[in-house]
């Protein structure tokens, strides 16, 4: 009785031990995490201690056949799970930490996939290490399990291959960073375009445009040449203007307003290329080539602005007393007198 009575004041205790660590600590992140982590494991290994202690003290005075040795790797397995809550929990909540600090100051998506990717890996870790630890507390041969296993390892390894390299092939994303979650890429030789809302162990999320969920084996992506628009500083307007062969007195000084009227939009870079240039004498038109770049990537932004461009454009050739051209045929009819 006096050992639970010690064991209840003494979890009470580390609890507001450990409540008072987190409020002292808002400004901290890894001493608050701390905090909030220990509260819960702490008092289930103190709570196990003195319930296997009690066990221990009644088979002192009762008779009865009870292994001493299960009770000393009880409380081995006990303290390592104990162990690993705390240290699984506090990097859980220094991960959800990292995270709201960095929505908070506006962090750029990068950041926060770099966050869950290191998030992942060490949760990963943890999980082989721990393992190996309660095995060792358990004295299983881990050399024989592991010289066992390779009996059996073809065909385990066989069977997941696929897992296996899709998880690997979502670290690699994680590492390299070709895209984060909200950048559009789109694939040439795999076929698959969109923009990316999740990437898991797995798999990685895509919406397509027609606002289709795609999900694609990261081993697949691995393997796939990715181009990734969202990353771009400009966008470019390319666009052919034809004018008729009756304006060809007009096409320098209608390619040369044109110039000049781009130069003077604000929606227009002026530190790429521009060019407004006569390139070809087409079927039916005298083909003026534009090409530059806008400032904003945004997709409704660049849309606007190209839309002005090519009214004022058109504004331009009328201006100048031409047209644009269009296809005609021209039929020529035989005077039989």
């Amino acid at each position: 009785m006096t050992i639970l009575i010690v064991t209840a004041i003494l979890g009470y205790l580390v609890r507001k031990g450990a409540r008072k660590l987190a409020e002292l600590s808002e400004n901290h992140i890894w001493m608050q995490s701390l905090g909030e982590a220990l509260e819960l494991p702490s008092i289930w290994i103190i709570w196990g201690y003195g319930i296997l202690l009690v066990i221990e003290t009644i088979t002192k005075y009762v008779d009865f056949s009870f292994p001493r040795d299960a009770v000393f790797k009880a409380e081995q397995v006990l303290l390592m799970v104990g162990v690993f809550w705390i240290i699984f929990s506090w990097k859980n909540k220094v991960e959800k930490l990292y995270v709201q600090k960095a929505k908070h100051k506006e962090t750029s998506v990068s950041d926060l996939a770099l966050i869950s990717g290191v998030g992942k890996l060490s949760s990963v870790v943890l999980i082989v290490v721990f393992g190996f630890m309660v095995l060792d507390a358990l004295e299983v041969p881990i050399t024989t399990l592991i010289a066992f296993g390779g009996l059996g390892s073809l065909a385990v390894s066989w069977a997941a291959k696929d897992v296996i390299a899709n998880f690997f092939g979502g670290m690699m994303i994680y590492i390299n960073r070709p895209f984060t979650e909200g950048d559009w890429i789109k694939s040439p030789n795999k076929g698959f375009e969109g923009v990316v809302e999740e990437i898991g162990w797995y798999m990685t999320r895509i919406r397509t445009f027609e606002r289709r969920p795609t999900y694609i084996p990261n081993a697949v992506i691995t393997d796939a040449i990715i181009e990734n628009p969202g990353r771009m500083y400009n966008r470019r307007i390319k666009t052919s203007i034809g004018l008729r062969y009756e304006d060809v007195k007009c096409v320098g000084e209608v390619a040369q307003r044109i110039k000049q009227m781009l130069m003077a939009h604000p929606g227009i870079d002026q530190k790429q290329l521009l060019f407004v240039d006569f390139v070809d004498f087409g079927p039916y038109s005298l083909n003026i080539e534009v090409y530059t770049f806008t400032k904003t990537t945004r997709w409704g932004e660049y849309r606007a602005i190209q839309q002005d461009v090519l009214l004022k454009i058109a504004n331009i050739v009328e201006a100048c007393g031409a047209k644009i051209a269009f296809p005609t045929n021209t039929v020529h009819l035989k005077d039989n007198n």
